[in-house]
């Protein structure tokens, strides 16, 4: 994973509910700080991870600066239907390379519209239904080129302990590990329960 973090970029995980993709973000974090530092900041993960900064607006992601960034759920940030926020997230996007970050968008498939699959220079995914995807996105368009056993007609079927990454030339599938102390569903308790 290191060799994706190594200059500043705009990075997507995309999949479908509950497919893992925040244990992905925990495991990219834990393999980055093996060996070595960094600044990082989060938006909408909900495990406090040691030694990082929280931000909560559009506004405090523009201040960052060589900075590793993951945006969870990043469509509530990003409010691409408003025409006005749109326009200040073009803007804040432009800043990422000026101000040395690299941003890492959470999503799924739905949330990537064109404009922001366009800018995309790295692309994980999760598993997804291919019809939640946008017609004539990038995002589907990669997606949909690729030619693993892992695509079917209405799924790309990757396991939760793997992530397909595209670096804008070639497919990679990588494993990932289950991270339990980061598991914020483990505690859920049962929908029926037995009398």
């Amino acid at each position: 994973m290191k060799k994706y973090f190594n200059k500043p970029r705009i990075i997507s995980i995309v999949g479908d509910v509950n497919e893992a993709k925040s244990m992905l973000i925990y495991n990219i974090i834990k393999e980055l700080r093996k060996d070595s530092k960094f600044n990082l900041v989060t938006f909408g993960l909900r495990k406090k991870i040691p030694y990082s900064s929280v931000i909560h607006s559009l506004e405090e992601l523009e201040e960052c600066e060589n900075s590793i960034i993951f945006v969870d759920e990043y469509d509530t940030i990003f409010d691409l239907d408003n025409r006005k926020k749109k326009r200040q997230v073009e803007q804040t996007l432009r800043l990422i390379n000026h101000k040395n970050n690299i941003l890492v968008l959470v999503g799924l498939p739905e949330n990537f519209k064109k404009f922001i699959s366009n800018k995309l220079d790295v692309i994980m995914y999760k598993k997804c239904k291919l019809g939640d995807f946008i017609n004539g996105s990038r995002i589907k368009n990669v997606c949909m080129s690729y030619k693993g056993y892992e695509l079917g007609s209405s799924t790309l079927n990757i396991d939760k302990g793997k992530v397909l990454v595209f670096d804008g030339k070639h497919y990679k599938m990588v494993n990932i590990d289950y991270l339990k102390e980061y598991d914020t569903k483990l505690k859920n308790k049962p929908l029926l329960v037995d009398k």
